[in-house]
């Protein structure tokens, strides 16, 4: 009997909450009873009923099925109201869990399940794709004179000391959980489920036309949020110096977020921008670019694990990472050779990028490495079935 805890769920568009409905569906194909508690708003799509089934799994959806709202107090309400509403859908479940599995979203969520594991003795699993307090500081929101800093620190370590063990996304992650206390850590690395198939190759092809991409042209894809945590400079830089070479490269930037305004402002005339691109044209759309540009700050080096680089090895594709060399997808791109890493305002590597890229057979070796590692350390089945295994360890501990 297992229940999972994040604030989203399908139909929330959410990646934590598609991730736990992948984690869900093993657990149920496994036999195991699983309920999930989640929040009745939306994140990109509707909200579900209050309780349902899904998959097998029992759904209890908490609080009103409006938007999540943005701004920082409103939000904080809605947090505050999901931890109370958590709390007591899990005390009142009429079977007590074996093991109990909260994310990240909410931030603290874990302290639900660290309460419920102190007052029953039911294991709890804290499975983190991004870590609090310290994103608070990598925002800036949390300087060093804030007293809400020590408080907040607190609450973190007791969060990971009293889980069975905390997952992390990476080994930069998974540092930082050690030096706060965790007494477990257990690496699993975010999955994609991302397939491709002969139809998605020529849909690709076709795609490439449609936006006006010759063929020997080569496309720089980023593809995704364009947020505080992510990095332009060594793009524009990159792009810079390939301008006026041949063959031609093309800069495409495929998203929204909140720095999109601005990088395209800073991108006038070297990057092109187009609307987020979802759904069943998704690998196609992955599929159409040369190379996939991915770039983290070096504040967040271990706070966050950029899923993009995920599906660009799905889709067999180098990738050029803007961030910190030590940072998991620097470790990952060097461990593989599946692409370049240009460290923060380093224009050795940028030139160095520039003058490797325009190699078709050094790109396609590269992609071919981005591939091997994909099927070596990202897959659904494996990484999806290793967190199943360390849910019924704990539950196993617990009888």
């Amino acid at each position: 009997n297992i229940v999972l805890i994040n604030q989203f769920f399908p139909p929330a568009a959410a990646p934590t909450g598609v991730l736990l409905a992948d984690l869900a569906a093993e657990l149920v194909r496994r036999g195991h009873a699983v309920t999930v508690i989640a929040s009745a708003g939306n994140y990109g799509a509707g909200g579900g009923a209050r309780t349902s089934e899904v998959g097998g799994a029992t759904v209890l959806r908490l609080g009103s099925a409006n938007h999540h709202r943005s701004g920082l107090a409103t939000k904080m309400l809605d947090y505050l109201g999901f931890y109370r509403r958590a709390s007591r859908a899990l005390a009142e479940l009429p079977k007590r869990p074996d093991a109990v599995v909260c994310m990240t979203t909410p931030p603290f969520i874990g302290r639900v399940g660290a309460r419920h594991r102190r007052c029953t003795g039911v294991p709890y699993l804290l499975w983190c794709m991004d870590l609090y307090p310290e994103t608070l500081a990598a925002y800036g929101f949390l300087r060093d004179w804030n007293p809400l800093k020590p408080i907040l620190r607190a609450l973190a370590r007791e969060e990971r000391r009293q889980a069975f063990c905390a997952i992390s996304l990476g080994p930069d992650m998974g540092a930082i959980l050690a030096a706060s206390g965790a007494a477990r850590i257990e690496e699993v690395p975010v999955w994609s489920s991302l397939e491709t198939s002969p139809a998605d190759q020529a849909a690709a092809q076709a795609l490439r036309r449609e936006r006006g991409w010759a063929a020997d042209e080569i496309v720089l894809l980023y593809s995704g949020n364009m947020g505080r945590t992510h990095r332009l400079g060594e793009f524009i830089a990159l792009a810079e110096r390939l301008r006026d070479q041949t063959p031609r490269c093309r800069f495409i930037f495929a998203g929204r977020g909140p720095a999109r305004a601005e990088w395209e402002q800073r991108g006038f005339g070297l990057l092109e921008f187009l609307p987020p691109v979802s759904g069943p044209d998704f690998a196609a759309h992955l599929l159409a670019a040369d190379v996939h540009l991915v770039s983290q700050q070096p504040a967040w080096g271990g706070l966050v694990v950029p899923s993009k680089f995920q599906s660009a090895c799905a889709v067999g594709r180098p990738v050029v990472f803007a961030g910190p060399p030590r940072s998991a997808v620097g470790l990952w791109i060097r461990e593989a050779d599946a692409g370049w890493t240009a460290p923060p305002d380093d224009g050795a590597a940028v030139a160095k990028i520039a003058r490797e890229i325009v190699d078709a057979r050094l790109r396609a070796a590269k992609g071919e490495n981005a591939a091997r590692l994909f099927r070596r350390r990202f897959t659904r089945p494996a990484n999806c079935g290793r967190v199943a295994d360390l849910i019924e360890e704990a539950a196993k501990e617990r009888r």
